[in-house]
């Protein structure tokens, strides 16, 4: 009799350790997703840069379209795509829901870039922004939203250079400038300028939208652009070889610049960013 009894009160053990297993582990609730797509990595497919700020939403990339999805997996929008499209460039604008697809097509005709511009909290279509004629090879590289001026700024780079053209609500195009060097773009969020590096003389300016160039990085030295937070503060990093930083810099459109973070090893500027709330990003 006692030997039946410790056999139900094993078999109620087993039970109750099967129960909270599926309850705690397997079926982890839908809430919770976000958190997982971000860190379990050998899960999921989603790359991090594609999740919203908010982790509300998540956007998947597929050769024919472009899906966005809520954190509980919901469809809510597609973006179709023709057959000769490529996305060569996504990313969210900072604390919102609308995010910045750059396509290139390539045909018999010539080759063209694309800016569409998604937002997931309205059902009202953006103007697309397109450019044609360019040289075979030309992609989107980068993309930025200057909510001041309620205008996109996009670097568009083919084998030889790099330019800059800007858009605004009415899809007036204009191109900005056209440099080989440039490396990275970024705009401020309480006025509209545009930051951007020159590789070949290792500065980085500031473009305000009826102003000239100002060199806003130090004198001495070489640097290239990391990017902006939600402060308005610049984030540079202080070149140690062509191409690598080894110490990034925090400072503002008039200078000041004083070191933030000195790097455990070179680092290649691609490999460097600095996320909205300002932290450093070491990929």
């Amino acid at each position: 009799m006692r030997k039946y009894v410790v056999m139900l009160l094993i078999a109620a053990i087993l039970q109750i350790a099967i129960y909270f297993y599926l309850d705690r582990v397997v079926l982890v609730p839908a809430a919770n997703f976000s958190q997982r797509i971000i860190t379990d990595e050998a899960k999921s497919a989603v790359n991090p840069q594609n999740i919203s700020k908010d982790q509300k939403y998540y956007a998947e990339l597929e050769p024919t379209c472009v899906k966005f999805f809520t954190a509980d997996n919901v469809l809510v929008k597609e973006v179709p795509l023709q057959v000769e499209d490529s996305v060569s460039c996504f990313s969210w604008v900072p604390d919102t829901h609308l995010t910045l697809i750059g396509i290139s097509s390539s045909t018999s005709q010539g080759t063209s870039v694309t800016l569409k511009s998604v937002d997931l909290d309205s059902d009202i279509s953006r103007p697309e922004l397109m450019i044609s004629g360019l040289s075979s090879g030309s992609t989107i590289v980068a993309a930025a939203f200057s909510p001041q001026g309620n205008a996109s700024y996009i670097q568009v780079k083919d084998s030889m250079e790099s330019s800059v053209y800007r858009s605004d609500a009415n899809n007036h195009l204009i191109k900005v400038f056209t440099g080989s060097s440039v490396l990275r773009i970024a705009v401020m969020q309480s006025e509209e300028t545009l930051l951007y590096d020159s590789n070949q003389e290792g500065a980085v300016y500031a473009l305000s939208k009826d102003g000239k160039p100002v060199m806003v990085s130090p004198q001495e030295g070489q640097y290239a652009l990391i990017g902006t937070d939600q402060d308005d503060n610049i984030y540079i990093g202080r070149l140690s070889s062509p191409g690598v930083i080894s110490d990034v810099l925090k400072g503002a459109k008039n200078g000041n610049f004083t070191e933030f973070q000195t790097l455990a090893y070179p680092y290649p500027v691609a490999s460097v960013t600095i996320n909205y709330d300002g932290k450093l990003v070491l990929a």
